[in-house]
């Protein structure tokens, strides 16, 4: 009996302190848009093996993008997704796939085509992951075919 005491109260230790973890997003939101597009150029030089005048431009455009997507966030924060009209949602859309449209066109000034097409992949596998971690965190990523 005592055994199986310890046992549950082990695991129900371990559970509670996985929960307490802090992700990268939330870790990233300590970070000024600076250090956020810092780090973000880092990484992109790591991957893609970016030369110092391609690390300086996609310094400059993180910078912007940064400061851009926390505006985004402040005026997006005290709206209710349930409480938009679909015309909100729509535009709101709307102009989020148009920034999307106008980066990639710049970032892909930039890079060459190798890099390019690293840079596109990784994207993609960002939004595949994204989703997975939001369904689990909503109960959903069990039951989710991939």
């Amino acid at each position: 009996m005592k055994k199986i005491l310890i046992i549950l109260l082990l695991a129900f230790s371990v559970s509670i302190y996985a929960q307490n973890g802090k992700n990268y997003k939330s870790l990233a939101k300590d970070f000024t848009p600076e250090q956020q597009a810092i780090l973000k150029t880092k990484k992109m030089a790591l991957e893609l093996d970016l030369n110092d005048t391609q690390q300086n431009q996609m310094l400059e455009l993180n910078k912007k993008w940064a400061v851009e997507r926390d505006k985004n966030r402040e005026s997006f924060k005290g709206q209710n997704a349930e409480e938009m009209t679909s015309t909100d949602k729509f535009n709101r859309m709307n102009k989020m796939l148009d920034t999307q449209l106008a980066n990639q066109k710049k970032v892909k000034k930039i890079l060459n085509d190798d890099q390019y097409e690293i840079w596109k992949k990784t994207r993609k596998n960002m939004g595949k992951r994204s989703a997975e971690r939001q369904g689990r965190q909503q109960g959903r990523g069990q039951n989710n075919k991939k």
